[in-house]
């Protein structure tokens, strides 16, 4: 290897690692999915909160409406095979999860569309139209907590 090939072949090399998917341990992905659903649960709580005041904020339901629809995005990613129940790692999410995916995937696909209906009726202001679509998303929330989620997680 000449100086020049080996000045742009490191770098390289180290730039390809660096771009590799690493195998994250089951732990690292259950607290990366609770984290995600801690931050989705509090984008719909402030919208419920501001649904339920006498002036709803528009533009707080608009951050959270897309903020909802980042995360029902982002779910996909957050059942890997492998990050289930297990000894040592804690999680509420039920081996249903990987035992039925196709179940699973239209609750998350389901999800996400109605994330996107909330979004786009957001941007709308219409707070009757709003309230509509929040209790159709929470309704997609529940449908899938009850399907693939614990209750206690001990």
């Amino acid at each position: 290897m000449t100086g020049a090939t080996r000045r742009f072949a490191i770098p390289a090399l180290a730039l390809a690692a660096l771009a590799a998917p690493v195998a994250a341990a089951p732990g690292d992905v259950v607290k990366t999915r609770i984290a995600g659903f801690r931050e989705l649960g509090a984008a719909f709580k402030n919208v419920n909160d501001e649904l339920k005041g006498s002036a709803p904020q528009t533009y707080v339901m608009q951050l959270s409406a897309r903020q909802i629809r980042d995360f029902a995005r982002q779910q996909y990613s957050w059942f890997p095979q492998g990050s289930g129940p297990q000894a040592g790692v804690k999680t509420a999410a039920k081996p249903d999860i990987w035992a039925k995916g196709a179940e699973f995937k239209a609750a998350q696909d389901n999800f996400a569309k109605q994330a996107d209906a909330f979004a786009k009726v957001a941007g709308t202001g219409d707070t009757a139209n709003i309230r509509a679509q929040a209790k159709l998303l929470g309704q997609s929330c529940g449908a899938c907590h009850r399907a693939f989620r614990t209750e206690s997680r001990d």
